[in-house]
């Protein structure tokens, strides 16, 4: 009775316990167990699979890479793990939310390094403009997103490689069947109905002993499954690295074409007596015409804010009486919104004796006049967001901001991030001076563009290493625009070779640079220097220019700039600065490089490839045999390939090593679009 009563009691003890999970029977795999995941709990720790050297990054991992919205960028990894196996590898892009917005098979691209790259695309691209509408859509796509690589164990791989290396066995065949089955029931693949059931079939087909085992081990080759291995694959021991921020700017912000000229010279009259009307904000209405008539997408004013004598700031929120008023500058942009243009204005902190922030911050200003970023550092940055606030509030989308080095970078990337975070259309240009160090800091402080030094960069040797550096990794954080001149800059080269010069270094800096500007009056090739230095001998800086524009029909230079903006809004493959690459050339006055974008990211269906040959030499011919690697373009290396000329409209036939003959009286360059 005392055990029956015992054996009662414990029954119910038992019943009223948590019962214990089943231990989960293991799978019995005919070959070897399938590589499982190892979390790393800790940042620094290797998963099951290692994954090293993502880009891309910046050395210190404190700024994070910039592309504009839409444009294509590489990502590239080294992905490994124990032994001999074979190793996948995925890009994966985020949104701001995290959530995935594509992840795509990564590709091999070096074996010895076990190096992988794919190119991803954040959003697409978009000529919207700030002012439109459909500008609040776009925008919330704008900010941080992110990337990571993720590699795995390339299970099916192996047993491809093995099938085909070994005799045909029933154990091959079954070994086959157990990874279709277990692919089928990956939920990591994202399969749809169809494909899983696809793969189950397959799986079950291959245990038939009744069919030789060479017939069943090849039905695991067909083409379908071979297509789901590349988009679709089994992923066993996945591992993700940390992600990786990415800022993602608006349309433009990479791509662009600037036009820079004085409201005061535009209109300008010069009368009998040798008296100058000079022009206002209401005349300089024809150079936005010219802007747009010439392809120009941003014009840029310098100089509209009242000045001292000395070309000091009296004041960073009003118009410079002698141009006009706010209202004025208000119809000036709201015409140039009509024409599809964006305005950009100077900003520059020099600061007259009579500013009204000396005498409403005296704290903020050493005894010589300049201002003290010591003493209330927080306060200045206040000011100068709220002085472009009023400019912005008026349509401006942009500012060109002139010696900036004499500003902590702390406070232009604080100036910037708070303007930005409230008016993300808004973009930044800093005057680039000599200092590498600097320029690339002010980049990573905010900076949309960095401009100044394409000028001085004019043998091959200079310019190739120019293009090279522009147009790298470099540029997730450094957008070097290309300007032929600025107003206080006029080189050595363009008054040397005339108008083919210019022509030239148009070709350079509208092909070279997503960004490029002219300064007006280039198209009048206007190259007469001060004596001994590389500057104009009347600056307009100082000085209201009169210029004709009836005569630039007579040099040519405007139409070709029409021309190479047209160019430019018709290939994709000039809006990126990740896509150039150099091509060589013996001659050193023959200099030529190759820009391209996958198919995927024209819109076309077809790939846009761009080969650009220019001739240095503004007086003489110069011939010269150009390489270009055709399999790294993959361009037919069987044969030949047909090119068209942009700017002439000539066809050409090509391959690998091609002849160019260029004179400066008929082609300066050739732009040729490879046909497909």
């Amino acid at each position: 009775m005392r055990e029956a009563q015992h054996t009662q009691e414990t029954t119910t003890s038992t019943t009223s316990r948590t019962r214990k999970p089943r231990a989960k029977k293991q799978p019995q795999f005919t070959g070897d167990a399938p590589a499982l995941p190892i979390a790393a709990k800790e940042p620094g720790q290797f998963g099951r699979v290692a994954i090293t050297n993502v880009t891309p990054a910046s050395e210190d991992g404190a700024f994070m890479p910039r592309v504009e919205l839409g444009e294509p960028f590489t990502v590239t990894a080294r992905v490994f793990m124990e032994g001999t196996g074979h190793v996948g590898a995925t890009g994966v892009l985020k949104g701001q939310r995290g959530r995935i917005m594509a992840r795509k098979p990564m590709t091999l691209t070096n074996t010895d390094l076990e190096s992988y790259a794919v190119t991803l695309q954040a959003g697409e691209h978009t000529d919207v403009a700030p002012w439109d509408e459909s500008f609040a859509e776009t925008a919330k796509q704008l900010g941080n997103w992110k990337f990571a690589v993720e590699g795995w164990a390339d299970t099916f791989a192996d047993w491809l490689q093995r099938a085909d290396e070994e005799p045909a066995s029933d154990a091959i065949a079954k070994e086959g069947s157990e990874i279709l089955g277990r692919w089928a029931g990956t939920r990591d693949a994202a399969l749809d109905a169809q494909q899983r059931r696809m793969l189950r079939d397959t799986a079950k087909e291959m245990l038939d002993e009744t069919v030789d085992a060479a017939d069943r081990i090849a039905i695991a080759h067909a083409d379908e499954i071979l297509a789901l291995h590349r988009t679709n694959p089994l992923r066993d021991g996945l591992t993700a690295s940390a992600d990786r921020p990415l800022r993602v700017e608006r349309p433009k912000s990479s791509f662009g074409a600037w036009y820079q000229f004085f409201p005061r010279s535009e209109g300008a009259v010069r009368h009998e007596d040798g008296t100058v009307t000079p022009g206002d904000l209401h005349t300089a209405m024809s150079g936005l015409e010219r802007a747009k008539d010439e392809g120009f997408g941003i014009v840029y004013l310098p100089q509209i804010l009242p000045t001292d004598d000395a070309g000091a700031v009296t004041d960073h929120e009003s118009v410079d009486p002698a141009l006009g008023s706010v209202d004025d500058l208000r119809a000036f942009v709201g015409h140039a919104h009509e024409l599809g243009l964006e305005v950009a204005l100077d900003f520059t902190l020099a600061f007259a004796a009579d500013h009204a922030w000396k005498a409403a911050h005296p704290q903020w200003f050493r005894a010589d006049g300049t201002i003290d970023y010591d003493n209330d550092f927080a306060g200045i940055e206040k000011a100068a967001v709220a002085a472009l606030g009023v400019w912005i509030d008026l349509g401006v989308t942009a500012f060109r901001v002139g010696a900036p080095e004499a500003t902590p970078v702390r406070f232009w990337q604080d100036v910037i991030a708070e303007v930005v975070k409230a008016h993300p259309q808004v973009l930044f240009l800093a005057e680039d001076g000599d200092r590498p160090s600097l320029t690339r800091a002010l980049a990573c402080a905010g900076f949309t563009q960095s401009y100044g030094t394409f000028a001085w960069r004019n043998t091959k040797e200079e310019v190739d290493a120019f293009l090279t550096a522009t147009n790298s990794d470099t540029a997730f954080w450094q957008h070097n625009a290309f300007w032929p001149t600025t107003p206080d800059s006029l080189s050595n080269y363009l008054r040397d070779n005339g108008i083919a010069g210019y022509a030239v270094r148009a070709v350079l800096a509208a092909m070279g640079s997503p960004t490029w500007g002219v300064y007006n009056g280039y198209e009048l090739v206007e190259n007469t220097q001060r004596d001994g230095a590389e500057q104009p001998a009347v600056s307009e800086l100082d000085t209201i220019r009169v210029r004709d524009w009836d005569k630039s029909d007579d040099y040519g230079i405007a139409k070709l700039v029409a021309s190479l903006n047209a160019i430019r809004n018709a290939h994709p493959a000039t809006r990126s600065y990740h896509n150039l690459t150099v091509l060589p050339s013996a001659n050193p006055s023959i200099l030529a490089f190759a820009r391209q974008t996958p198919a995927e990211y024209t819109g076309t269906g077809k790939p846009d490839t761009l080969i650009v040959v220019v001739n240095l030499d503004g007086y003489h011919e110069q011939q010269s045999n150009v390489h270009v690697d055709l399999n790294a373009l993959g361009l037919p290396t069987d044969g030949t390939y047909r090119v068209k000329d942009q700017l002439t409209g000539r066809e050409f036939d090509w391959s690998w090593d091609n002849f160019v003959a260029l004179a400066p009286w008929a082609d300066v360059a050739h732009i040729l679009s490879v046909e497909y």
